[in-house]
């Protein structure tokens, strides 16, 4: 008669190997949640880059006069307008190829969304201090005293600096 050996892993051998993957998967995660908030942050900066230069490029074609002003009060329908149809020298829009409308877009692709809140919102403030914090209200903030746009956002990159100071 002959004796059959069986083949197969013990318990034991089982439950090491499955330590030793959730070991592995413990160390993983954090790299991977790490190379998100990463990539959300990159996304901020270059959209935060994007906007800024076409901002650049229409006041350096209108004499310095930044988006968002219609000649009478500083609003977010004047800024989209500028930035993505077409312009003359004094800031009015009209549609793309309009005759005597020679500028613009500036942004081809539409006002970018926020990655941290999928706002592509903008609040306009004529005053740096009338802002206090981020707040995640809209998905971006048009200081026009600084001539700056930052994110709107009370997120943190991973080494812990606030992202709306990017």
């Amino acid at each position: 008669m002959q004796n059959y050996l069986k083949r197969g892993f013990t318990l034991i051998e089982t439950l090491i190997v499955v330590a030793i993957v959730l070991v592995l998967a413990g160390m993983a995660v954090p790299t991977f949640k790490d190379s998100i908030a990463d990539a959300e942050v990159a996304s901020v900066k270059q959209e935060l880059q994007r906007v800024r230069t076409a901002i650049d490029y229409y006041g350096f074609q209108h004499q310095g006069q930044l988006p968002g002003w219609d000649g009478i009060t500083w609003s977010e329908i004047a800024l989209r307008s500028q930035l993505m149809m077409a312009t003359d020298s004094a800031g009015n829009w009209a549609n793309i190829g309009t005759s005597g409308y020679p500028f613009g877009p500036y942004l081809t692709e539409g006002f970018p969304a926020n990655p941290f809140n999928q706002l592509d919102t903008v609040l306009i403030t004529t005053d740096s201090a009338s802002f206090p914090a981020p707040d995640d209200s809209t998905g971006w903030v048009f200081f026009t005293s600084l001539r700056l746009l930052r994110a709107n956002t009370a997120a943190l990159s991973p080494a812990g600096d606030p992202v709306c100071e990017r």
